[in-house]
């Protein structure tokens, strides 16, 4: 939970089993090589949720390691990553 002075990494019991995790998601961009928009860090307003939104792609990083690289090259921890969605850039 990340709100002004609030910092805190709490388990999510909602989560099933059987429901895709974020290395599923990671897993299926970077064998597309699709672009995602992640938010990551502190928690933006309840408004706009995907304002500090940044494109990323999936990279492969030792045999089985996986990370989010952003568009100028930075390194995106996955455990702070709070949203993520596939971006069409087709368009």
């Amino acid at each position: 939970m990340r709100w002004g002075y609030l910092d805190e990494m709490i388990p999510a019991p909602w989560l099933h089993r059987d429901e895709p995790m974020i290395f599923d998601f990671m897993k299926e961009a970077l064998e597309h090589d699709s672009v995602l928009e992640v938010v990551s860090g502190s928690a933006p307003g309840w408004s706009d949720p995907w304002s500090r939104a940044r494109r990323v792609r999936v990279v492969q990083t030792g045999e089985y390691g996986m990370e989010f690289v952003d568009e100028d090259g930075m390194w995106i921890d996955a455990r702070q990553v709070q949203l993520m969605r596939a971006v069409d850039i087709r368009h």
